[in-house]
C-alpha cells in the first residue's frame, strides 16, 4: 500500500485585524470531506478474508469547497441571547424553521460580506457551545453505471434470504427515504404507492432523479427487463427530495433541508427511514436524528465510500443510526466502503441491477444501494413482529449471519441480516 500524507499547517500570519478570516480560509483547505455514498463500478473487493481491511492506494485528499455553505450558519433551538450575539456580528436571519414532529427549531443565518462561516463560528461557539454550527452539505457521487449484471436480482435476494415470491412483502408498511427526486413515472414504478415531497430552499434547482429512482426501485418496483422487482412492493414509499444542484454541477443537500425531510417522515408515521448519503457531522442534524430515534423511528444510513481508512461518515456514525456497509456476491467488503466500530450491518451493494434512470441502465455499486436491503428487512420484521426496533439497535442477532471476525467487527458490523421466511 502506498500512502501519501499531505500535512496541513498554518503559516505565520501578520498581526492585523483580518487574521481570523485568513485563518478560517486556510482551515477550509483542511475541512472534513463529504464522502460519496455510491460507487462507480461493479468490481468486487480485493480482500480475500472478510476480517482483513481492503488495501487501496491512498492519494492526497482534494480540497473540498462544498462541504458547507461559506456564507451561512445554522442555530439549533437558539435563545434570544444567542441570536443577539449573532446580530452583533452582522449575521441576519434568513429562515426560521420549526419541526413539530421533532420538537426542534432551526434558524438559518446569513453572514455579512467579509466574514466567513468558520470565523463566525469561532466567535459564537464559546459563549453558545450547543447552538451554532456550519451549514453542512451532504453529497451523492453519481457516476456512469457498470455493465449490467446477470439475473433478475444478481443473487442479492438469495444473500438476504428474501422470499422468491415477494408479492406480499411490504403489506401495511410505510417506508421513508431521503434522497434525490424519484421518477414515479418510470415504467417499473407506475403501479407503486409512492408519495413524494420536495424540501428545497427557494431558488434551488432539483438534482437529477437517477439516484432516488434506483433506491426507490430496489424497494417498491414492479418486475422489469432491466431489474428485478422491489423487495417490498406492497409498501407505501414516502420519498423526500432534499438534493439540489450547485452551480458547480454537483449534487448536494443542506443539513436544514434534510432535517425538514426527516420531520415530514416522522409526522407521516414512517417506522424506517433510509438515508443513502454521507458527509460531516452537524449539530442540528444529529439532534433531529436523535429526536426521530426517541419517537421509535429506525434511521438506516450508508457507511460511505471514502475507503476503509477514511474517518467515519455521518449520519451513519451517530449511535442511533443503523450504519450499513456493502458486500459483493461472495460476501466480500466493497473496496471503497468506509469501516469502523460504528458499522452495524452488511448488505448487498456491489453490481446490483438498478432501474434505468437518468444515468442509464447498468449495475450499481456502493454503500448507498445496500441501505434499501436493511430498510426492507427492518420494516418487514417490525411488521411481522419478528424483531423490534431495540432488537435492530442491538444487532438483530436472531436473523444475522456473522461475517468476518466472530462477533461485531469494523468491516461487517454484526453481519448480514436475512429474512428466511415468507412475507405476510
Amino acid at each position: 500500500m502506498r500512502i501519501l500524507l499531505t500535512p496541513c499547517s498554518a503559516p505565520h500570519l501578520p498581526r492585523w485585524r483580518a487574521w481570523p478570516v485568513l485563518v478560517a480560509l486556510l482551515a477550509g483547505l483542511c475541512a472534513t470531506p463529504v464522502w460519496a455514498d455510491d460507487g462507480d463500478d461493479g468490481g468486487s473487493s480485493d480482500a480475500s478474508d472478510g476480517s482483513q481491511q481492503v488495501e487501496i492506494e491512498e492519494v492526497p485528499l482534494a480540497v473540498d469547497a462544498e462541504s458547507f455553505s461559506v456564507n451561512e450558519l445554522v442555530a439549533l433551538n437558539p435563545s434570544n441571547a444567542a441570536l443577539a450575539s449573532a446580530a452583533r456580528l452582522g449575521l441576519s436571519v434568513v429562515e426560521r424553521s420549526t419541526q413539530p414532529g421533532l420538537s426542534l427549531r432551526v434558524v438559518r443565518l446569513r453572514l455579512p460580506a467579509g466574514l466567513d462561516a468558520r470565523s463566525a463560528l469561532d466567535v459564537l461557539a464559546p459563549a453558545h457551545p450547543d447552538t451554532f454550527d456550519l451549514h453542512h452539505r451532504y453529497a451523492l457521487a453519481q457516476a456512469p453505471a457498470a455493465p449490467a449484471c446477470q439475473g433478475a436480482h444478481c443473487g442479492s435476494w438469495a444473500q438476504v434470504a428474501w422470499p422468491a415470491d415477494a408479492a406480499a412483502c411490504g403489506r401495511a408498511q410505510r417506508i421513508g427515504i431521503i434522497d434525490t427526486e424519484v421518477a414515479a413515472e418510470h415504467p417499473a414504478l407506475r403501479g407503486a404507492d409512492i408519495v413524494r415531497m420536495r424540501f428545497l430552499a427557494d431558488g434551488r434547482t432539483p438534482s437529477d432523479d437517477d439516484h432516488g429512482t434506483v433506491v426507490a426501485g430496489l424497494l417498491v418496483a414492479a418486475p422489469s427487463p432491466q431489474a428485478g422487482a422491489g423487495l417490498v412492493p406492497r409498501a407505501r414509499l414516502l420519498a423526500a427530495n432534499s438534493f439540489h444542484r450547485l452551480p458547480s454541477g454537483s449534487t448536494s443537500a443542506d443539513a436544514l433541508d434534510l432535517i425538514k425531510a426527516l420531520d415530514w417522515l416522522v409526522t407521516q408515521r414512517v417506522r424506517v427511514v433510509g438515508m443513502s448519503l454521507a458527509g460531516p457531522p452537524n449539530r442540528a442534524l444529529a439532534a433531529a436524528i436523535e429526536q426521530a430515534h426517541r419517537r421509535g423511528v429506525l434511521v438506516v444510513a450508508a457507511a460511505g465510500n471514502g475507503g476503509p481508512n477514511a474517518p467515519p461518515a455521518y449520519p451513519a456514525a451517530w449511535s442511533p443510526v443503523l450504519a450499513v456497509t456493502a458486500i459483493d456476491a461472495a460476501g466480500r467488503p466493497y473496496r471503497r466502503a468506509q469501516q469502523g466500530e460504528h458499522i452495524d450491518f452488511a448488505a448487498p451493494g456491489v453490481g446490483l441491477a438498478g432501474l434505468a434512470a437518468a444515468d442509464g441502465p447498468g449495475a450499481r455499486s456502493g454503500t448507498s444501494f445496500a441501505v434499501p436491503f436493511v430498510v426492507a428487512l427492518a420494516s418487514q420484521t417490525l411488521q411481522q413482529g419478528l424483531l423490534g426496533a431495540d432488537d435492530w439497535q442491538r444487532g438483530a442477532s436472531r436473523l444475522v449471519q456473522d461475517l468476518g471476525a466472530p462477533g461485531r467487527d469494523a468491516v461487517f458490523g454484526w453481519g448480514l441480516p436475512r429474512l428466511a421466511q415468507a412475507c405476510r
